[in-house]
């Protein structure tokens, strides 16, 4: 998933990101991908990332897009082409039935290089300013620590959480808070740690009539022959991500999907109960453009302190609406069609929890359900304000030598998925560097 060509757009408008279009980032999309489906201008079939739709679908998920279908949602046969809305299939990064990540594919595909060494169980504590350059990083290795010089830049790509924590432990942060902590500050940048998002589901399960799900615990011969399938043909239940299929919804009516449905043919229990000992689907709905911003701060100076969260999620009451009518479709695609003839009890939200506008039992049940989607962003934006953290080339304001590439420089996050557009930034910071030099 890449998310809505909106989004990008919105990037320039409203964040002064110049370049970031969607027919900027675009390109680099295509150039990066190796899809096995799709040959048009959305796709590129030369690139490192390979990208296929699932061979063999999942029943249940086959009759959950069967069900949304029946419910009034379009087929979409490709999320990341001309438009978002409608349901379908997804496409996965798998290759010979494993999920290739950027290290299996970008990383692996250039270790040759003389000029690359990656060093691993290691943890860098903080980059070295000297007169508002970066000049190093210390890291430490085992019970050494070890101090490793830059040539010409640093590029931190530690993620939301470890790029902004490395940032504010090397004394580039909030001046207060960084002072309140004994750290010298190098300079004051009140935005370092804030602008915090995520994607947040509440995700609808039904227990399953039949046995047919994917179950944990599932034993003997049945997985005995998942195995072997997998071995033998790299193909099968294990040869997936088991998210195979989904839909980007318009809730709201305004003309742009805000909900986004993963269907999966097995489900999760409520947060800190033990797993579900029965056959259960969910399809989980999601806000795919939080409004609620939250905080990252340091806990301690010492670096191996996790840094402090307030995620702050669902304080915006739109959110809070936006995952309510996505609540709402589930629970109605799941009285459609083949998907309504496979399902028996409502497990959560449950039968005695009404959608009726008015009630506010599902507000407090979402409430208490509501769970991360794994997408965190935004703790290092980018812009074109003097108070932006990183410039439209992601160098870090106040810093010279210093740049930033992963999820944090989002200043708003994506309408779906953030692994491609990770990819997709990093290879421009690539380009950035290399105009730069």
């Amino acid at each position: 998933m890449r998310g809505q060509a909106q989004d990008y757009d919105d990037w320039a408008d409203h964040h002064g990101c110049a370049g970031w279009r969607y027919q900027d980032v675009l390109a680099k999309f295509i150039e990066q991908e190796a899809n096995e489906n799709f040959f048009d201008r959305y796709h590129g079939t030369e690139g490192l990332l390979p990208v296929k739709s699932p061979k063999t679908p999942h029943p249940v998920t086959d009759a959950a897009i069967a069900a949304a279908i029946d419910y009034g949602l379009p087929r979409n046969a490709d999320f990341n082409g001309a438009r978002q809305e409608g349901v379908g299939y997804y496409q996965a990064t798998i290759r010979k039935g494993r999920r290739m990540s950027a290290a299996k594919t970008f990383l692996r595909a250039t270790r040759w290089r003389d000029n690359i060494e990656v060093i691993t169980n290691a943890r860098v504590t903080t980059v070295e300013i000297v007169n508002r350059k970066a000049t190093a990083v210390m890291v430490q290795i085992e019970n050494s620590t070890v101090r490793i010089e830059a040539g010409r830049e640093i590029i931190l790509a530690a993620g939301t959480f470890g790029s902004a924590k490395l940032m504010m432990l090397s004394g580039v942060g909030p001046k207060d808070h960084l002072e309140r902590l004994g750290l010298t500050v190098h300079h004051d940048a009140p935005e370092v740690g804030s602008n915090f998002q995520d994607h947040i589901g509440t995700p609808v399960i039904m227990r399953l009539r039949d046995p047919i799900g994917l179950f944990g615990h599932d034993r003997g011969i049945k997985a005995i022959g998942h195995g072997m399938h997998y071995v033998l043909t790299r193909g099968g239940l294990l040869a997936s991500n088991h998210f195979e299929g989904g839909a980007c919804v318009d809730t709201d009516g305004n003309g742009r999907a805000d909900v986004q449905i993963n269907f999966s043919p097995f489900a999760t229990s409520k947060p800190g109960q033990p797993p579900l000992n029965f056959h259960a689907v969910q399809l989980n709905p999601m806000t795919m453009r939080p409004k609620s911003r939250g905080r990252l701060s340091l806990a301690s100076s010492n670096p191996a302190i996790a840094p402090r969260l307030t995620t702050r999620m669902l304080e915006h009451p739109e959110d809070m609406d936006t995952l309510r009518r996505g609540v709402r479709i589930v629970r109605e695609i799941f009285a459609r069609g083949p998907l309504a003839e496979l399902v028996t009890d409502e497990i959560w939200p449950g039968a005695d929890i009404p959608s009726a506008v008015g009630s506010n039992s599902l507000d407090i049940e979402i409430s208490k359900n509501a769970r991360t989607i794994y997408h965190p962003a935004g703790t290092c934006r980018m812009g074109d304000a003097p108070t932006s953290v990183v410039d439209p080339q992601l160098r870090v304001r106040g810093i010279d030598c210093l740049r930033v590439a992963d999820c944090s420089v989002m200043p708003s996050l994506v309408s779906g998925n953030t692994n491609a557009p990770v990819m997709m930034i990093a290879g421009r910071a690539a380009d950035f560097i290399l105009e730069d030099a």
